[in-house]
C-alpha cells in the first residue's frame, strides 16, 4: 500500500513522547552540546529526523507508484496469485 492510500492518519495529532538513548561519537556530541542550547536539542533532533524520514517515505512512495505502473510485474503477481497451492487463506 502506498503512502497516499493511507487515510485518516494525522501526524500532527496529539502524540506521546518517547525517551531514547542514542550512541553518538564524542566529537559530534560535543559539537552538538556547544552549538545547540539544552532546551532546544530535542526539538532540533525531532525536526531533523522528520526531514530525513519524510524524504525516505517519499522515495518509498515513489517506488511503490513505479511498481504499481509496472505491467510486467502486475502480470507476474497475477500469475502467482492464480497458483493453487492447496493452502486455505
Amino acid at each position: 500500500m502506498c503512502r497516499e492510500e493511507l487515510t485518516g492518519i494525522s501526524h500532527n495529532a496529539y502524540y506521546a513522547v518517547m525517551r531514547m538513548t542514542l550512541s553518538i561519537p564524542d566529537a559530534v556530541a560535543h559539537r552538538f552540546q556547544v552549538a545547540v542550547p539544552a532546551r532546544q536539542r530535542s526539538r532540533l533532533v525531532t525536526r531533523l529526523l522528520e526531514e530525513v524520514l519524510s524524504k525516505h517515505e517519499d522515495s518509498l512512495a515513489a517506488a511503490c507508484r513505479a511498481a504499481n505502473r509496472d505491467k510486467a510485474l502486475e502480470r507476474e503477481v497475477e500469475d502467482w496469485q492464480s497458483f493453487e497451492d492447496g493452502v486455505a487463506e
